[in-house]
């Protein structure tokens, strides 16, 4: 997994030095600036392996509605299967999330566009069957996005405050994202992210920190198809993930 680490890092390296960029997308997490415009809809649908001790399939489904000019609000229904390392498996619906985010300023010559986000994960999934964490979270979001001659570059630091609940010691995290797209065409980009977790009372290894690369096709103006492959970083990530999706707008 070594090898995958120093191959998608230089990939990141070398998308950063050149290239046409267009707005952060699916199959990144790392989010931009931008909301849906007022009055539309936008949906996406998304399908991830990951591969770790435990086997993951998840489905999601994310729905936007741009509220106001710099305004949206959205709803993310997730729906997992796990494979249990010990040969047992179960299925259902994850934890709900409902979100928010508001552009407080568009992008100048010398400024980047900046945003917020607020987001609520529900304790909806069944955590006796390790569905969800049985705990309400609370998360913030600061997201910039700047381009420059050759790229665009989107940032995201953000704060997690997790609910605690008896027999349990949960402790909030800090959030971070750093996204670049390269557009090969008018159609096809190249896109890669480093994104992780940290809890302060651990070392770097028992953090999430992982990356990912992949790319987006515009199938048509409002219809864009993804694929991603995302590698561990730190020891605490699943060794890989592959995830694929599609994005419409209405």
């Amino acid at each position: 997994m070594r090898f995958l680490r120093l191959g998608g890092l230089l990939v990141l390296f070398l998308m950063f030095l050149s290239g046409n960029f267009v707005f952060a997308a699916r199959p990144l997490s790392t989010d931009d600036a931008g909301v849906v415009d007022k009055g539309h809809l936008e949906m996406e649908t998304g399908l991830e392996y990951v591969n770790q001790a435990d086997k993951e399939v998840a489905l999601s489904l994310v729905i936007k509605r741009g509220m106001l000019d710099n305004l949206d609000l959205g709803i993310e229904i997730p729906y997992k299967f796990i494979d249990f390392s010990g040969g047992s498996g179960i299925d259902g619906v994850d934890d709900i999330k409902v979100m928010t985010k508001y552009n407080f300023r568009e992008e100048t010559d010398s400024l980047p566009a900046v945003s917020g986000s607020f987001s609520l994960k529900t304790d909806s999934g069944n955590n006796d069957k390790s569905l969800g964490t049985g705990e309400k979270e609370y998360a913030i979001n600061s997201i910039f996005s700047k381009s420059f001659d050759a790229f665009n570059l989107h940032f995201n630091f953000g704060y997690t405050i997790k609910e605690d609940s008896p027999g349990q010691d949960l402790r909030d995290i800090l959030t971070y994202g750093l996204a670049i797209e390269y557009a090969v065409g008018e159609k096809l980009n190249l896109v890669g992210e480093i994104s992780g977790e940290n809890e302060r009372r651990y070392d770097f290894d028992d953090n999430l920190t992982s990356g990912l690369i992949g790319v987006n096709y515009n199938i048509s103006e409002n219809i864009v198809c993804d694929l991603g492959f995302g590698f561990e970083i730190s020891e605490a990530s699943p060794d890989f993930k592959i995830t694929t999706g599609l994005t419409v707008g209405f």
